[in-house]
């Protein structure tokens, strides 16, 4: 009688996927990936990748900032994460690129991180690169120190956007397709905002060239802004992903903006009124609706003086043709006390947190304690301890993904 594992290597690579597939965990798979090369064959194949990723959305593992932090236990995310952070597993600062000291991280998506060249002014004083159209661009794979250097935007798309009138330029990644999942291809998007138009620049790793287009509707629907500064005050929010769209909440009007990167179209969608100081996350929602996340304060008499009771609100917005007054206000979401929080960001199936303790300031330097960072798990809406970091993040760059055994290179 033969072995088991002899049995399975009898088997077509199509059979082995079907029982590999079924396995119920990804540390399962991760381990059946590192048993034989026959395993690992099957397990990184694209179209297999795609069924996994289907089944086990790759979750949130830590945040890449100085270092990179993982998520700690008894977080479900803990085991995957370790793997990132052993010495020498990744390089998420990109050393390997040439001349290294030129780039900094625009963020990362899909195991790729996007890098952008630091240029000079006159006087060689460092530019605004958040107002100047960057031409040079990189996107490097971390963990396997792979990279790709862009060509640059040409002169005739550079000359759609008045740089007189530039008021933010953000470049990013974004998936290529519907089925781009474990495939190497992927599109970097800059967004360029002026006070007159807004302008995209689109480089598809597939054909190797950049395209441009423009939103008619920017103009009329900045028209009744209320920025009091229109020409340095930018209109937009943090980025957020969901939905196969980007979307930015418009800190001076009741919209959001939504970039539809299946078709590269903008539209906007009716938001609730809300105060544009409070913190805000757009997530995912049912039957292709967007929901926000808004951080909020309730302030409770005592019997000795006020406590600020935090909490997450959570509102669902109606679909286009919906009465947007009609919005459906989700349960309120408390939060740990002793805290004030800052949203770190979403992703991975999670919003992340970050709780400061009240007296933190009271603490001398040296003795400053860590703080707690929280995950919210965006279907069960369950709050659970992420890790700690030494330092306060007011916006991070979180890094969702699998094990490295089920990583292969992205470039």
């Amino acid at each position: 009688m033969g072995s088991p594992t002899g049995d399975l290597l009898a088997l077509s690579d199509d059979h082995l996927a079907e029982i590999l597939i079924r396995l119920p965990t990804l540390a399962d798979l991760g381990r059946a990936c590192c048993a034989c090369p026959t395993f690992r064959r099957v397990v990184t194949d694209h179209s297999f990748l795609r069924r996994l990723r289907a089944l086990h959305p790759a979750p949130l593992l830590g945040i890449v900032t100085y270092a990179f932090i993982p998520a700690e236990p008894p977080h479900p995310s803990a085991a995957a994460a370790s793997t990132f952070a052993d010495a020498g597993a990744t390089d998420f600062k990109c050393s390997f690129l040439p001349f290294r000291d030129r780039w900094r991280s625009r963020g990362g998506r899909d195991g790729r991180v996007l890098l952008s060249a630091i240029g000079e002014g006159s006087g060689g004083e460092e530019f605004d690169e958040r107002r100047t159209l960057v031409r040079d661009l990189a996107v490097c794979d971390p963990i396997h120190r792979r990279y790709l250097l862009l060509p640059a935007i040409s002169d005739e798309l550079a000359a759609l956007v008045p740089q007189q009138e530039m008021v933010r330029f953000e470049p990013f990644l974004a998936p290529a397709c519907e089925d781009d999942v474990g495939c190497n291809s992927f599109r970097v998007i800059c967004l360029a905002q002026c006070t007159s138009k807004l302008v995209v620049f689109v480089f598809s790793s597939a054909i190797g060239q950049w395209h441009a287009s423009e939103f008619d509707g920017w103009r009329a629907l900045t028209a009744e802004t209320s920025n009091p500064d229109p020409g340095f005050e930018s209109e937009l929010s943090t980025r957020y992903y969901t939905h196969r769209c980007f979307c930015w909440l418009m800190h001076w009007i009741q919209k959001m903006l939504v970039l539809d990167t299946r078709t590269m179209e903008f539209s906007s969608v009716d938001i609730p009124p809300g105060h544009p100081m409070l913190q805000r996350a757009i997530v995912g929602a049912g039957e292709g609706r967007f929901g926000i996340f808004t951080l909020g304060v309730d302030m409770v008499y005592g019997k000795r003086r006020p406590v600020h009771i935090h909490s997450l609100r959570y509102t669902v917005l109606q679909n286009a043709g919906q009465d947007p007054k009609q919005e459906q206000a989700f349960e309120k979401i408390p939060l740990p006390t002793n805290y004030r929080y800052n949203i770190m960001g979403v992703a991975g199936g999670y919003l992340l947190l970050q709780g400061i303790p009240k007296d933190f300031i009271l603490f001398p330097l040296s003795e400053r304690p860590n703080l707690d960072c929280f995950s919210l798990n965006l279907k069960s809406f369950e709050l659970e301890w992420f890790c700690e970091t030494k330092h306060a993040i007011l916006l991070a760059e979180l890094y969702a993904g699998f094990p490295l055994s089920l990583s292969p290179p992205t470039i």
